[in-house]
C-alpha cells in the first residue's frame, strides 16, 4: 500500500512538473510573439539552461541530504538544517563583495562550508551525535552567519537587491555556464560515492560493528561529510541558498527499506532533482501572474511541515544539559547584583560619553552625550526585556535552552512586522506592536501546540522552534526580495542597529522593562511550581492551562516590545539567564532580577563595541551580540555536565 501511494505521488509530481513546463514554454512563445527569433533566443540561453541547473541543482542536494543523514544519523540533517549552507553562502558574499573571480569564489564559498562542517562535527562527536545538539548547532551557525551577511549588506547598499534574489534561491539563468560548472561537480562526487558504496553502506551500522568487521568508522564518516560538504558549499555558490529539498529525498528512500544503497542514492538524487524542477517552474508560472517567488523560497515553505511531521513522530533524547548547569562559581543575590549594577553603570557611563576626537579618545558631556543616551537606554531596555522573556520561558518549557531567539519566538515577531511594513510602508507606529505581539504569540502558541504535551516535551520544543525560525526566515527573505522600497531600512532593523534611537523610544524601552518587572515577580509561584512538573503543579491548585496560556501571552508581549525596537537578532534572552545560573542563583525572583541585569549588560556593551570595532563606521548591536554570544553558546553546548 505504501508502494503504490509512494508510486501515485512520484506519478502526480511528474504530471504537475510536465504540465507546468508546457504552459510556461506557451507563455514565453506568447509573451514573445511579436519579436521573431526571441522565443529561441530565449529558450537556448534562458528557459532550456534553468531546467537543466533545476535538475542538477536539486539531485545534487539531494544527494548532500542522503549524505548527512547517513553519516549523522539524524533525520533531520541536512545542508540547510546543519548550517553548512549559511556557512557557503557567507563565503560567496565576501567573495561576491571582494569583486574576486568567480574560481575564488567558489573557495571561499567551500571554505565556509568546511569551517562550519568541522565545528558541527567536532561539537557532535563530543556529545554522542545527539540529534538536538546537531541542530542547535547547525541554527547557531546560520544566526551567526546571517548576522555578519546582515553586516556585509548594511556597507554595500548598491549590491542589496541583487544579493536577495541570490539569497532567495532564484534559478532564473541567462546563458550555460551555472550548469558547465555545477555538472561536472555532481558527476565527480557521484562517482566517487558509487566507487566506495560498499564501504558507505556500512554506516548504517553502529561503528563498533563497523569497526569490527574491519572497517574504518571514523574515516568512511569523514569521507562522506566531506564529499557532502564540497557539493553542498559548491552548489551555494551557483544557485544560492535553496533550503530542504535534502530533507525530502531521504525520507522518500525510507520508503523503500530493500532497496540496494546505490539504488537508493540514485532515487534519492533523481527525486530531488524532479523535487526542485517542479518548484522552480512553480515559481516561473507564478511570474507570469507578477507573483515574484524563488525556488528557494517554495522549497522552505513546504519543507517546514515535513520537518514539523519529522519532529513530532519521531522520538528524541533529552538535550544535554548546558555547561553552566554545573555551578562553579557561588555569589549571594544581593552582592551578584550590587556588583554587576556597578558594572552596568561604569558601561553605560564609558557608553555615553566616550568619544573620538581627531587627537585621540576623550570623555566628553557635551553634544557625544545627548546623541548616545537614546541609543544606551533603548539597548539597556531591550536587553532587559529580552532576559525577562528567556527567565521565564526557560522556567515554563522546564528547559535551559528556551529563549526568545532559540524558539523563533523573536522571528516570529519579525517576519509579522517585516510583512506589515511591505505592505503597508507609512505603517503607523502604534499598529506595529500589537502585529509584533500577534506574530509572536504566534510562534509561541504554535510550539506549545506541537510539543507540550509529547514525553520527551524538552528536544521537542527546541526542534519545533527551530523549525518556526526558518520557516520565518524564508518568508522575510521572500518579501525582501520582492523589492520591498524600505529593504535597506528593515535589513537595518533587523541587525538589531540602534542608529534609530530617539528620546522616545529609549523611554519607551525603559518604561517598559521598568513597569514588567514587577508584573514578572506577579508569577513567581505559578514559575517556581511549573519546573517541578504538571502532577505536581496541579496538585497545589495551579491551573495548568490558564497560567500557561498567560504566561504565552506575556512573553510574546515582552518580546514583542524588544523587537520592535532594536530588531530580532541577538543571543540575550538565552546568555542572561545562563549567567544568573553560573552564578549560583535559582531562585525566580532573585534570577530574573540578575538575568534582567545580565541582559541590560551585554546589550550595551554590544552596542557599545559596534560603535568602536569600525570606527568611524558603526555596526549594529544585534550583529555584535549574536558574533559574541554565538562562540559562547556552542562553548556551553560543547562543556560536559
Amino acid at each position: 500500500m505504501t508502494k503504490l501511494r509512494t508510486g501515485f505521488a512520484f506519478t502526480l509530481l511528474a504530471l504537475l512538473t510536465v504540465l507546468l513546463i508546457g504552459w510556461n514554454l506557451q507563455h514565453l512563445i506568447t509573451s514573445t510573439a511579436t519579436q521573431p527569433g526571441m522565443a529561441a533566443l530565449l529558450w537556448s540561453q534562458s528557459y532550456l539552461p534553468r531546467i537543466i541547473v533545476a535538475l542538477v541543482a536539486g539531485a545534487a542536494l539531494g544527494l548532500c541530504g542522503l549524505l548527512a543523514q547517513l553519516v549523522l544519523k539524524n533525520p533531520l540533517a541536512e545542508p540547510a538544517t546543519l548550517g553548512i549552507a549559511s556557512g557557503a553562502q557567507l563565503g560567496t558574499t565576501l567573495a561576491l563583495f571582494a569583486s574576486v573571480t568567480p574560481w575564488v569564489t567558489q573557495s571561499f564559498a567551500m571554505a565556509g562550508g568546511f569551517i562550519t562542517t568541522a565545528m558541527i562535527y567536532a561539537l557532535s562527536r563530543h556529545r554522542g551525535m545527539s540529534p538536538l545538539t546537531l541542530l542547535l548547532t547547525g541554527m547557531v551557525m546560520g544566526l551567526f552567519c546571517s548576522a555578519l551577511q546582515n553586516g556585509l549588506v548594511l556597507f554595500h547598499h548598491e549590491q542589496m537587491q541583487s544579493l536577495f534574489i541570490w539569497n532567495s534561491g532564484n534559478l532564473a539563468q541567462n546563458d550555460w555556464s551555472v550548469v558547465t560548472q555545477l555538472l561536472p561537480m555532481l558527476v565527480a562526487v557521484t562517482v566517487l560515492i558509487l566507487f566506495s558504496a560498499r564501504a558507505l553502506a556500512l554506516l548504517k551500522l553502529s561503528d563498533e560493528v563497523v569497526d569490527s568487521l574491519g572497517g574504518n568508522s571514523r574515516l568512511y564518516r569523514l569521507f562522506a561529510l566531506g564529499l557532502m560538504a564540497l557539493l553542498a558549499a559548491w552548489t551555494v555558490s551557483q544557485v544560492g541558498l535553496i533550503s530542504f529539498v535534502g530533507l525530502f529525498a531521504p525520507q522518500i528512500i525510507r520508503l523503500f527499506p530493500r532497496l540496494s544503497f546505490k539504488r537508493g542514492l540514485l532515487l534519492g538524487m533523481a527525486f530531488g532533482a524532479g523535487l526542485l524542477l517542479f518548484c522552480d517552474q512553480l515559481a516561473l508560472f507564478a511570474e507570469a501572474f507578477n507573483w515574484q517567488i524563488s525556488a528557494g523560497n517554495i522549497t522552505a515553505i513546504i519543507g517546514i511541515p515535513l520537518m514539523l511531521l519529522i519532529i513530532v513522530k519521531a522520538r528524541f533524547p533529552h538535550p544535554p544539559a548546558l555547561g553552566s548547569t554545573a555551578v562553579k562559581v557561588i555569589i549571594l543575590p544581593k552582592t551578584a547584583k550590587v556588583f554587576l549594577l556597578l558594572t552596568l553603570l561604569g558601561v553605560s557611563f564609558l557608553a555615553f560619553t566616550l568619544t573620538h576626537a581627531s587627537h585621540g579618545w576623550l570623555i566628553s558631556l557635551g553634544d557625544p552625550y545627548d546623541l548616545r543616551w537614546p541609543r544606551s537606554l533603548m539597548a539597556v531596555g531591550c536587553g532587559g526585556l529580552l532576559a525577562s522573556a528567556g527567565v521565564i520561558l526557560q522556567r515554563l518549557t522546564s528547559n535551559p535552552l528556551a529563549s526568545p531567539e532559540v524558539l523563533g519566538i523573536n522571528s516570529g515577531a519579525a517576519c509579522a512586522v517585516v510583512l506589515l511594513l511591505v505592505l503597508m510602508p507609512s505603517a503607523s507606529a502604534l499598529l506595529l506592536f500589537p502585529v509584533a505581539a500577534l506574530g509572536a504569540m504566534i510562534s509561541l502558541g504554535i510550539i506549545i501546540l506541537f510539543a507540550i504535551n509529547a514525553s520527551d516535551q524538552t528536544p521537542k520544543i527546541l526542534l519545533v522552534g527551530t523549525a518556526l525560525g526558518s520557516f520565518s526566515l524564508a518568508l522575510i527573505t521572500l518579501f525582501l526580495a520582492s523589492g520591498a522600497p524600505n529593504s535597506s531600512v528593515i535589513i537595518s532593523w533587523l541587525s538589531g542597529s540602534t542608529w534609530g534611537a530617539t528620546p522616545q523610544k529609549a523611554l519607551a524601552a525603559i518604561v517598559g522593562l521598568g513597569v514588567s518587572l514587577p508584573i514578572s515577580l506577579l508569577f513567581t509561584r505559578w514559575l517556581t511550581l511549573l519546573p517541578l512538573g504538571r502532577t505536581v503543579a496541579s496538585s497545589r491548585g495551579l491551573s495548568l492551562r490558564g497560567s500557561t496560556t498567560l504566561l504565552i501571552i506575556w512573553c510574546a508581549a515582552l518580546s514583542a516590545g524588544a523587537t520592535l525596537l532594536l530588531g530580532p537578532m541577538s543571543f540575550v534572552g538565552l546568555l542572561a539567564p545562563q549567567a544568573a545560573r553560573y552564578l549560583g542563583i535559582y531562585r525566580f525572583g532573585h534570577a530574573l532580577w540578575v538575568s534582567v541585569i545580565c541582559g541590560a549588560l551585554l546589550m550595551l556593551a554590544a552596542d557599545f563595541i559596534g560603535r568602536l570595532v569600525m570606527w568611524p563606521f558603526q555596526v549594529p548591536a544585534g550583529i555584535v551580540a549574536v558574533s559574541l554570544g554565538a562562540p559562547a553558546l556552542l562553548g556551553l553546548l560543547y562543556r560536559r555536565r
